[in-house]
């Protein structure tokens, strides 16, 4: 059987990564390539470790980009690490791919490798890659045409291009957060519902730009770091200023709005948009379909935490996926808190809501929540269900979620 690949990629570097992938597949081998392997939905983290796993030849692209991206330098020193275990013999073999002249910003040990350097002889490196590397014949030549030129730092033009364009499904672990932010790709969703509530209504298209959304909430003990650092007053139901035993990965309550902009100004993320949450929570990118909830339009009590549930309490994060999850794998979107969004609440906002990238109005008196609760039926889960209350709040109810605008922090890198 023919070795198996696995290739490591700055996003700014993706046209070369794609191209290279392609070329490989053409000659008879097969492997891990992100744009191709990860589906909506998939558990990122799980995908690259068998990826990682089942790879004979580990090819990591780098450009300065690359080598500046926590996301690559996860990937790369995981590899590293995988060659040692015992009975793998070394396996993955790691071959660096240079695109750019970046040997001296290069980690001691890839330095220490043989690489092959691509910038400006696709034809040739290529070749060297098959033979020495995969120990393959060259079976189909490559294009004569110049490969797709590699940018170390994307123009104002590009990057705004990218905020629009429909990207590969997957997700990023924040660098400061550290917090699993899942990429909802750009485009169009129906946002409401005709046969909901007064507030619902009425159903329409929004166009939205690519965004990063935390595939769970904020937990207690993520709020906790946030408290230690910064001194922030802590929820009121912490015993001894201690998160309650057991609650750890419980989601935090009895924060304000107030509260979670704080804790988002401290990690360096943002609330999303009500539209963002909505999107992520009930839209079938394939099926162009909005869900009633966000694994499908039947309510099932094995899928969330409200009160049909009888469980009377918050739940782990986490406790219901995938099985849970909306259809790009965001889970505990129904049920278990009410969460914050970054909008001013307005009940007929709906009837004239702008068409692309709407923020809610510019000022109320109230904010937007959504998701439910666990106090709450069924009727509360909806994924198009709105609510709203005082800012001020802090409720045994109420958390909140983070969002990311794209490219953000790690997501072009």
């Amino acid at each position: 059987m023919p070795p198996k690949f696995f290739i490591t990629h700055s996003w700014k570097d993706i046209d070369f990564a794609r191209k290279l992938c392609d070329d490989l597949r053409a000659n008879g081998l097969d492997g891990f390539f992100d744009a191709y392997s990860i589906k909506p939905g998939d558990l990122i983290s799980k995908e690259i470790s068998d990826g990682l796993e089942k790879c004979d030849v580990y090819v990591p692209i780098l450009s300065h980009a690359a080598l500046k991206s926590p996301w690559c330098d996860e990937e790369i020193h995981a590899a590293l690490t995988l060659g040692k275990f015992p009975g793998r013999s070394g396996r993955p073999r790691i071959i660096p791919i240079l695109v750019e002249d970046c040997q001296e910003a290069m980690p001691i040990l890839l330095r220490t490798r043989l690489y092959i350097m691509f910038d400006g002889c696709y034809d040739d490196a290529f070749r060297e890659l098959l033979i020495k590397g995969f120990g393959v014949a060259l079976q189909t030549p490559t294009p004569k045409s110049q490969p797709p030129e590699v940018l170390a730092l994307p123009s104002p033009k590009v990057v705004s291009l990218l905020r629009r364009i429909m990207s590969p499904a997957h997700s990023i672990i924040h660098p400061k957060a550290k917090k699993e932010m899942i990429l909802v790709p750009a485009g169009e969703f129906v946002m409401g519902d005709d046969k909901g509530g007064k507030d619902e209504k009425p159903s329409h298209k929004v166009f939205l730009n690519a965004f990063y959304i935390s595939r769970y909430p904020v937990t207690n003990a993520e709020y906790k770091k946030f408290v230690d650092a910064t001194k922030h007053r802590i929820p009121r139901h912490w015993q001894n200023e201690e998160i309650p035993t057991g609650n750890e990965n419980d989601p935090v309550v009895y924060v304000s709005w107030e509260d979670a902009v704080g804790y988002c100004k401290w990690a360096g993320v943002r609330l999303p948009t009500e539209a963002e949450w909505e999107k992520a929570a009930s839209w079938d990118d394939a099926k162009k379909l909005k869900r009633v909830y966000p694994w499908g339009d039947e309510f099932d009590a094995d899928k969330c935490n409200t009160s049909e549930s009888k469980i009377g309490d918050t739940t782990p994060v986490g406790k219901y996926s995938p099985q849970g999850d909306s259809e790009y794998g965001v889970g505990d979107m129904a049920g278990n808190v009410w969460e914050w969004c970054a909008d001013w609440y307005d009940g007929n906002y709906y009837k004239n809501s702008p068409a692309q990238n709407p923020q809610g109005p510019d000022s109320r008196s109230q904010r937007v929540l959504r998701g439910g609760s666990w106090n709450l039926s069924r009727d509360f889960a909806r994924c198009a269900i709105r609510d709203h209350v005082n800012p001020h709040n802090r409720s045994y109810v109420i958390g909140f979620r983070v969002a990311e605008s794209f490219p953000g922090v790690g997501s072009v890198s």
